[in-house]
């Protein structure tokens, strides 16, 4: 038997710009995602056999074929042409339903740890079977701060791009990503196109551009929101958005103490989970 266990990061939206929805059903969007340091724990286990199985902890989560995790397990052998008994255990600590991409990064997880233990495929070929399970997929192949196009599938990576420091607040509800982008509403004026280099400069001088075309949406939904936005200001925080199609909303700060300081006061609260967060870079592997 083959194992490996690592930890699946969660993410934020720093830019989500909706440009057009596709005659696809897909959205057109331009997007810049920092992985953070809120992790989930993936283990994997491989031995002879057939079949996928998953085990879990924490907060509540789909299974079988409903689980990303799972159907990345099966993408990934049906397309190596083998046949493996593939064991998941995942200790859940990301919220669900909170714009944090916990689904996309498990089942990202499982292309890669099962890659690690079977070798059979190069970065392309995961990002082209990632693109298959969901838009934020592809982006965690590689877990770094990235440029994303299209539907999530074109990923370039940021170089020499900041890490930075959060706060984020789950308020306990939860969104579902399809029901948002459904009361996605155009803009009388469409959208321009950003120019992904000038976007990651202003980034790196520390303007914090942040846009998410999906607020609109996600305040529609569930107007309570904006008091969360509210709290995070009261304290002194300056640059708030919502995550992807949330519910989580976070604030980013480019020094730690920063961060730590709106962290001490919303850290205990009852109302809400509270997460203090770092950018970070690359996968982290625990054991395998």
């Amino acid at each position: 038997m083959s194992f490996v266990k690592l930890l699946s990061p969660a993410k934020v939206n720093l830019f989500l710009r909706i440009l057009r929805k596709r005659s696809d059903g897909y959205h057109e969007l331009q997007s810049v995602l920092q992985p953070v340091s809120l992790f989930d724990e993936v283990s994997i286990s491989v031995e002879p056999g057939r079949g996928s199985s998953l085990s879990c902890s924490g907060r509540e989560m789909p299974s079988g074929k409903d689980n990303l995790a799972v159907a990345a397990s099966h993408i990934y052998l049906e397309e190596a042409g083998i046949q493996r008994k593939v064991s998941i255990g995942i200790k859940k600590n990301i919220p669900l339903g909170a714009g944090l991409g916990g689904g996309s990064s498990n089942a990202a997880a499982v292309l890669v740890g099962l890659n690690r233990v079977l070798g059979k495929f190069a970065d392309r070929d995961l990002l082209r079977m990632a693109a298959s399970l969901g838009s934020d997929v592809p982006f965690f192949v590689r877990s770094t701060s990235s440029f994303v196009e299209g539907a999530g599938e074109r990923v370039r990576v940021l170089s020499d791009f900041p890490l930075f420091h959060y706060v984020i607040l789950f308020p306990g509800k939860s969104l579902s990503t399809r029901e948002v982008y459904e009361n996605w509403e155009r803009p009388e004026r469409p959208p321009e196109k950003v120019d992904p280099v000038s976007l990651a400069e202003r980034f790196r001088r520390g303007d914090f551009p942040l846009e998410n075309g999906l607020e609109a949406a996600v305040f529609g939904m569930f107007p309570e929101i904006l008091s969360l936005g509210e709290i995070f200001r009261s304290l002194g925080a300056r640059f708030v958005l919502v995550s992807g199609s949330g519910s989580s909303v976070f604030s980013v700060f480019g020094e730690q103490r920063e961060a730590e300081e709106v962290y001490g006061y919303l850290g205990t609260s009852s109302e809400f989970d509270v997460f203090l967060a770092r950018g970070i870079s690359g996968w982290h592997f625990l054991a395998d």
